[in-house]
């Protein structure tokens, strides 16, 4: 299935996030994919979509929204750039990981309005930055959160 562009409202904006479904008839169980340090981009899309292949239905939150709009980034230009710091400083700056658990209480709020969703207990993970976001969420929010995993 497509995935699907939808906003979420947080205690700070509104937080533009990829939603995706598998295939068929659900509900289905959930999970949160945290993003790395260089944006929402069609690589992180694609695991996304893994994990609703895999039968889950899946948020991919860009955690970059405080700082608004911004060009999707190539990370291969970026690395040979030579420049990570000056391009990706300053969007990281605009969160943390304590900022995204408090962003997945929305998240969770989300999630349990859908009526493909089954179960109140969730799965997080995340990618590199996003790895701890996962880790800290699933702290905060340990009567929702069933499982967590950070990976690079």
């Amino acid at each position: 299935m497509p995935r699907e562009q939808i906003l979420i409202e947080t205690r700070d904006g509104s937080c533009p996030t990829a939603l995706f479904r598998p295939e068929g008839d659900g509900p289905w169980p959930a999970a949160i994919l945290y993003m790395d340090g260089l944006g929402i981009r069609p690589a992180l899309f694609d695991m996304g979509q893994r994990l609703a292949d895999a039968g889950y239905v899946v948020l991919l939150p860009d955690l970059f929204y405080r700082a608004g709009a911004y060009a999707p980034m190539d990370p291969k230009a970026i690395f040979a750039a030579g420049n990570f710091r000056e391009v990706i400083g300053p969007l990281m700056d605009t969160t943390d990981n304590l900022k995204a658990a408090q962003d997945t209480e929305a998240f969770i709020s989300c999630l349990d309005g859908r009526s493909d969703v089954a179960g109140r207990r969730i799965g997080v993970t995340g990618y590199c930055m996003g790895g701890g976001m996962a880790l800290v969420a699933a702290g905060m929010h340990r009567d929702r959160i069933a499982a967590a995993a950070s990976f690079h």
